[in-house]
């Protein structure tokens, strides 16, 4: 296996762990979600699916490191089997083909061929799949903010002057009117602003529209979908992370929601429920990567009952809740690390495939065999054979820089290979080759 491959086969399991922990806890929050919908802050319920966010990113599996010998370590395995299943399956070891040719010389010189693996040709096919899907967000992006560009107009001095007034700090958020915008945005990540629909707005109107929008940049919303967008790239072949990012951008306007109305009156919930009525009845378009006072008609009832039944929770309830969050959360993690550990201590028997073991052999031979003599020998191809669950005879092939090498050297190398094998010289067979004639052909 070359470096490529086994680089290939950790990506695919690293990625897969990080897939298979993200969906466990995100199927807890989807279950959790009805029974705590009206008895905790929708605060508390939009940022509750950040741990499924981290737990996509962060691979914890992978995380610690488990000492195997006294001269090697090696990363903790994924968490699940199927996982493990998976990339036994892709790390098969790829076709080789063996020809031979002649050198002018009239000397048969036996190259090797190497197809790529399946864990090559999948992981160029994910990397392609999350360009693909980053690439189309960041375009989508930034083809809109340059036709945004195009039509903005400066709002007037009073629209101006309300914003700084709510504002506490001037001058951090540029207000502008679009004529080809149907509802207020926020846009922009390091220089945000808000755009307003080419209409005029009653004050009330405008000052929770605009409330709105900077409850929405204080809280750093425009970056958490920059990272749902990340993160939906890394994990595109997983649906469930689809269903996580409409629900987090769900739960991101009830918060919002309900951040901009917990000082107000009931009066004033009243005309705020009135504003969002008012700014659903314009068309509303998808929008890339910002974000919108009003993104969906079909939530409207939800926002409006979630308005009208706001209410204070006490510090108690949060906390409480909050622990057993992170403790479940924490579980969940710590039960793939458990796993990965006790996978780690039995890591010859997670192996039980004769091929497997073989290639494992393989490996290990060929690097033995390259740091017999670094300056020597330039390649080296191990290929065993087995009967009965046991290797009987090893057949190699050593590219060297020496057009002959010594007998001192043929003999250390079968040496060792009889030392790290237990087999016979007999059953060992070594081929050298030239390295000057096995690349210019």
């Amino acid at each position: 296996m070359t470096i490529v491959e086994e680089y290939s086969v950790e990506m695919i399991k690293l990625i897969l762990s990080m897939t298979f922990t993200g969906s466990i806890i995100s199927f807890f929050l989807f279950i959790l979600k009805p029974i705590i919908k009206d008895k905790l802050p929708k605060t508390f319920q939009y940022y509750m699916w950040l741990s499924v966010v981290i737990a996509l990113m962060l691979p914890v599996s992978k995380i610690i490191v488990i000492p195997i010998s006294n001269h090697s370590t090696m990363s903790m395995k994924p968490m699940y089997d199927i996982a493990q299943w998976i990339s036994d399956a892709v790390s098969e070891k790829p076709i080789n083909l063996v020809f031979t040719s002649q050198n002018p010389n009239g000397q048969n010189i036996r190259q090797i061929a190497y197809f790529p693996s399946t864990a090559v040709v999948l992981f160029v096919f994910w990397q392609l799949g999350m360009i693909l899907v980053l690439g189309f967000h960041v375009i989508c992006y930034l083809s809109y903010v340059r036709r945004l560009g195009k039509h903005n107009i400066s709002a007037n001095r009073q629209e101006i002057a309300l914003l700084n007034n709510l504002l506490e700090t001037k001058n951090t958020l540029r207000l502008y009117k679009n004529p080809i915008v149907g509802t207020p945005i926020l846009i922009g990540f390091f220089r945000p602003a808000v755009i307003l629909p080419d209409k005029k707005y009653e004050d009330m109107k405008l000052r929770n529209i605009l409330l709105h929008e900077i409850t929405h940049m204080k809280r750093y919303d425009i970056f958490v979908k920059w990272l749902l967008i990340f993160v939906g790239a890394i994990h595109w072949f997983n649906p469930l992370v689809y269903f996580v990012r409409r629900e987090m951008n769900k739960a991101c306007e009830l918060a919002c929601d309900e951040s901009v109305i917990k000082r107000f009156a009931i009066s004033e919930m009243q005309q705020y429920g009135d504003t969002l009525i008012a700014v659903a009845a314009d068309s509303i378009r998808k929008l890339p990567l910002s974000v919108t006072m009003f993104e969906d008609k079909k939530n409207l009832k939800e926002r409006l009952d979630a308005i009208m039944k706001h209410k204070k929770y006490s510090k108690k309830t949060v906390i409480a809740a909050s622990a057993i969050l992170v403790t479940v959360v924490c579980a969940i993690l710590g039960l793939s690390t458990l796993h990965g550990i006790e996978n780690e201590r039995n890591y010859a028997d997670n192996y039980p495939l004769p091929q497997d073991q073989k290639r494992i052999k393989e490996i290990e031979l060929r690097n033995a065999l390259r740091n017999y003599d670094e300056k020597n020998i330039a390649e080296a191809y191990v290929f065993l054979s087995d009967l009965d669950d046991e290797i009987t005879k090893a057949y190699l092939t050593i590219i060297c820089q020496e057009k002959n090498p010594s007998s001192e050297m043929q003999s250390g190398i079968k040496s060792l290979v009889s030392e790290e094998l237990g087999l016979d010289i007999q059953n060992i067979y070594v081929d050298y080759i030239d390295y000057e004639l096995f690349t210019s052909n």
